[in-house]
């Protein structure tokens, strides 16, 4: 079995409609020696016993903290899945990889969907990742080992997730490198607030984005740097060493 150069944990909520897409997140990720931790939201699925560390409804970072409990991993890096993610470009460990060598703290890979809720995630030719001031909390993302005590466990009183990027905002200005990959490519199948009504969500967000100044979203999202295919490293890491 080949080993990752980079240990890591993969956790996600899976529903058993969406096996599917759970089983090719995480088969690269097992075969590679990671440790794969799952929650079940409704039925356990059989192929995905193994890898499932508990079963039953909830919000999801409640369960998201309690598969970390449950899980007994510390490994460098974490990845966090949602159950409905497929991968167009690369794969979990190319995403780790590259998050790596240009010094990530916490990252997403690039979307390729056609409907996005912010643009800055949106997949941009001639380049492998980008710095910016802003990830969001889904469907995919990973975090790196200087600064995951202070990203997980998560804020269980955000329920789904929403706004989360704000705190991650805070985080990036107080040092914690924030990056999209655009060389890893994935695509959200599942619609937006899936299963539940997300609209109390949303508002309360926008309430939170002006009462912390900002006008909108467009205000904590900025592209920083961009590293392109034909530079070795990305010039950000080049500028330090400078």
């Amino acid at each position: 079995m080949p080993s990752s150069a980079h240990p890591a944990l993969l956790v996600g909520v899976y529903r058993a409609r969406n096996a599917g897409y759970v089983r090719d997140v995480s088969r690269p990720a097992l075969e590679c020696g990671w440790k794969v931790a799952w929650w079940a939201l409704d039925e356990i699925v059989d192929d995905l016993a193994e890898v499932t560390v508990g079963s039953g409804g909830g919000a999801r970072l409640p369960l998201l903290n309690e598969t970390l409990r449950r899980s007994g991993s510390a490994e460098n890096w974490l990845v966090v899945s949602d159950d409905d993610v497929m991968f167009d470009r690369g794969d979990v460990l190319e995403l780790v990889s590259l998050c790596a060598r240009a010094k990530l703290d916490l990252a997403q890979p690039a979307r390729s969907d056609t409907e996005l809720d912010h643009g800055i995630t949106a997949a941009r030719r001639l380049s492998l990742a980008r710095r910016t001031s802003f990830i969001e909390i889904g469907p995919l993302f990973a975090v790196g080992p200087g600064w995951r005590d202070r990203i997980v466990p998560f804020p269980e009183e955000r329920g789904m997730g929403w706004g989360l990027e704000l705190e991650w905002h805070e985080l990036h200005r107080r040092g914690c490198e924030l990056g999209i990959v655009d060389a890893v490519r994935v695509r959200h199948m599942g619609e937006r607030g899936e299963g539940y009504d997300f609209r109390a969500d949303v508002h309360r967000v926008h309430a939170e984005l002006e009462e912390r100044g900002f006008g909108g979203w467009s205000d904590v999202q900025k592209t920083l740097a961009t590293w392109r295919p034909w530079q070795r490293s990305p010039g950000w890491l080049r500028a330090r060493a400078a």
